[in-house]
């Protein structure tokens, strides 16, 4: 005899190609089910690759989301980016509510919207993290970062990518093949700060005219943004598929990854877990999601001679990190740790005394069956309720 399964709503911006915060709630959502629970995902918008009979298109309305919770048995909500972060809150009466924080980089990395960005950090520390039951991020860093301490760490996966085995070099040090060297990037100049491209050409422009060294960059963008890197000597793939994007990571000798900021920092983690050595600086969660850190521009060239020099270092390299991945990051251990929060959310939730009392009760059912609007809205839902208010009121309410 199977076990019951219990539902839970997962809420994210976009269930779409190219998008890390997709990638986490489909792996998430396939792996569920050995921890009791079925995971349903809701988002703004989707596309054909992410389609399925469990992605569906909800308004970041808290009446569209716990009417979509009563007809569906949802037990509890999860939301892992705005603007669902910001309706947690009016839900807090009615079900129990968990954010999944992956974190938002630092206000002052954006040439624009600074002051929005802000205000939006702000507003989730004042407003939304008191307001729901649990509070959880992708790593220690975030949890520092979001000024929240009590938040438990839920480490996210990299076994989605195409396992490869480690990778196998010839039995010689030298090699007379070129090292490749290469970095996933959303390409524009919209978080060129953030994501480090002045970092990645900087060693470009140290490798330059050096035929031994070959620079390639992957990411979501334009005709222009291909052309400007090849003007700089760099390979430039666009809007590649995950086949593609695996392939990518496979082939590279080595990833770097010159951002100044992450959560958690996927792609370097994808890297590893294809057997490729990914380099990041010492920031953001990258302590937490690789073991070769780089303090500075000249550690990376010392690393990148070395291992073009003696191919033997970088094989040890590249099996640690294979190693790494693989071990440390499963998805599985991301759901599994994931329900078990559900399982003890749900647990408290439920004796908790406003949740559980008789007035509590009769507020949901008369949500779950008028549309309220205020003080007046309530009221007028009540006495319908209780048949304390003519047929023809009732009837009008209803109505409107």
């Amino acid at each position: 005899m199977s076990p019951v399964m219990r539902n839970v709503l997962l809420l994210t911006s976009v269930m779409k190609r190219g998008y890390g915060v997709s990638v986490v709630a489909r792996e998430v959502a396939d792996r569920m089910g050995p921890a009791g629970w079925k995971m349903t995902i809701g988002c703004l918008e989707s596309d054909e690759f992410y389609a399925g009979d469990d992605v569906f298109t909800l308004v970041p309305s808290s009446q569209t989301i716990f009417e979509f919770c009563q007809s569906n048995d949802i037990e509890v909500v999860v939301a892992q980016t705005s603007p669902y972060f910001e309706v947690l809150p009016a839900l807090e009466m009615w079900i129990p509510t968990v954010v999944f924080e992956h974190g938002d980089p630092t206000p002052t990395m954006f040439e624009h919207d600074v002051s929005d960005r802000e205000q939006l950090k702000v507003h989730k520390l004042k407003r939304v993290y008191p307001k729901v039951d649990e509070v959880l991020t992708s790593s220690f860093f975030l949890r520092n970062d979001i000024g929240w301490p009590d938040a438990k760490v839920v480490a996210l996966g990299c076994d989605h990518v195409v396992d490869f085995g480690p990778k196998s070099f010839d039995g010689n040090s030298q090699s007379a093949a070129p090292l490749r060297i290469g970095t996933l990037m959303r390409l524009g100049a919209g978080e060129a700060f953030y994501k480090g491209l002045g970092e990645f050409l900087a060693i470009v422009d140290e490798f330059q005219n050096r035929p031994e060294f070959e620079f390639s960059i992957m990411g979501r963008g334009e005709e222009t943004d291909r052309l400007w890197w090849e003007e700089r000597g760099v390979r430039c793939l666009l809007n590649a598929s995950d086949e593609e994007r695996s392939t990518f990571l496979s082939e590279l000798d080595v990833l770097i990854s010159p951002s100044q900021w992450e959560g958690f920092n996927l792609p370097l983690v994808e890297a590893h877990a294809s057997g490729t050595v990914g380099l990041a600086f010492d920031v953001g969660a990258h302590p937490e999601t690789t073991p070769f850190l780089l303090s500075n521009l000249a550690d990376a060239t010392f690393l990148l001679e070395e291992w073009q020099r003696d191919r033997s270092k970088l094989h040890v390299a590249s099996l640690r990190c294979y190693n790494y991945a693989r071990k440390k990051f499963p998805w599985q251990a991301t759901a599994t740790e994931l329900g078990a929060h559900l399982d003890q959310v749900v647990a408290s939730a439920n004796w908790g005394p406003w949740r559980r009392s008789p007035i509590m009760k009769v507020w949901r059912m008369v949500v779950g069956r008028y549309r309220i609007d205020g003080f007046m809205g309530i009221s007028k839902a009540i006495l319908a309720r209780l048949r304390l208010l003519p047929s023809r009121v009732l009837r009008k309410f209803k109505k409107n």
